[in-house]
């Protein structure tokens, strides 16, 4: 097994809505990027020191180095939190699950959280280990015909 794919295997669970709503909170509110040189007013908000009008800035602003650690892990992680389609083709976006039956009224591949959805409920499925080279050809995005978990 490759490093990516041993990579998504054990980190396949982190939960990616909890990733943005990270890199949501270590991103300026007025630039859209993350934090440079971040300061935070009285108020509370925090924003880069360019990113902060002159006129409203206090004369004892400092830097809120906690903020900037945090970006800077941010920052180095990042490739890992994101979501790289091509590693993540035998994995279900919406549960992070792997992608182990058919639906074959959907004509998708489906995960074990899925298979019990009432979206596919009464479908007629088949475990993805099952489909013969004919029905593989014919379903979704089958450049990985055996899963990755």
């Amino acid at each position: 097994m490759d490093s990516s794919a041993s990579a998504v295997s054990e980190g396949v669970k982190f939960d990616w809505k909890l990733s943005k709503s990270l890199q949501d909170l270590l991103t300026c509110p007025a630039c859209g990027s993350f934090f440079a040189d971040p300061v935070t007013e009285d108020s509370g908000n925090t924003f880069c020191r360019d990113c902060l009008p002159q006129k409203s800035q206090p004369l004892h602003i400092h830097t809120n180095w906690k903020m900037q650690n945090m970006v800077h892990v941010a920052k180095q992680l990042k490739p890992f939190l994101e979501e790289p389609p091509s590693i993540l083709e035998g994995w279900c976006s919406k549960h992070q699950e792997c992608l182990r039956f058919f639906c074959r009224e959907d004509n998708e591949k489906i995960c074990q959280v899925c298979r019990y959805s009432s979206l596919h409920q009464g479908h007629a499925l088949s475990h993805l280990h099952d489909l013969d080279p004919k029905e593989e050809g014919d379903a979704l995005d089958t450049e990985q015909s055996t899963s990755v978990c």
